[in-house]
């Protein structure tokens, strides 16, 4: 008995080991959702940089007005991590429109911020509570969705946008959105 109850324990041992090497490997990507699913409307103050005072912050925009795929890209001005992804977002921006949205940031801050590292955005929203980040699921800053042309999440990445990330697993579905 002590022997099939220790062959039990070592099988379920095994069993748990396998299960979660493979849920981390999933997660180590970062993807969090290649599905189909529709974007919440925005309902959100916009942001500009301090040096750009012509926009009204109490307007909301919808991003379906730019009505083709696009980058959600969540970022702070208290996260280190987005400095470095601002410098890729640049670097990207002929290839996609990209929508930025504060999470849970003073206006002021936020709008220093993209004063200070430049605005990769072609729309700025504020969240400062995080409740539109709570409504995708985002659990932190940096967190990136690509938006098709009909306002549906088709891919969702947490963590730092960067070169592989974008070649590898965005633009192949990008090029796919835009075939169709």
């Amino acid at each position: 008995m002590a022997r099939a109850t220790a062959f039990g324990v070592s099988l379920l041992t095994i069993f748990m080991w396998t299960a979660a090497s493979v849920v981390y490997s999933n997660v180590s990507t970062g993807d969090v959702a290649m599905s189909k699913y529709p974007l919440p409307p925005v309902d959100l103050p916009t942001l500009a940089p301090i040096s750009d005072p012509s926009v009204d912050a109490r307007t909301t925009k919808q991003p379906a007005e730019i009505g083709e795929p696009y980058l959600l890209n969540f970022w702070a001005s208290w996260c280190v991590t987005c400095q470095a992804e601002s410098r890729f977002l640049h670097g990207i921006v002929d290839d996609v429109p990209i929508v930025g949205v504060a999470l849970k940031d003073a206006p002021e801050s936020a709008s220093r911020w993209l004063n200070d590292f430049g605005s990769p955005y072609t729309l700025s929203y504020i969240d400062e509570e995080g409740q539109y980040a709570e409504q995708l699921g985002v659990q932190g800053a940096p967190e990136t969705f690509l938006i098709d042309g009909e306002g549906n999440v088709r891919f969702h990445y947490q963590g730092l946008m960067q070169d592989t990330v974008w070649r590898e697993r965005v633009m192949p579905i990008l090029i796919g959105l835009r075939k169709d």
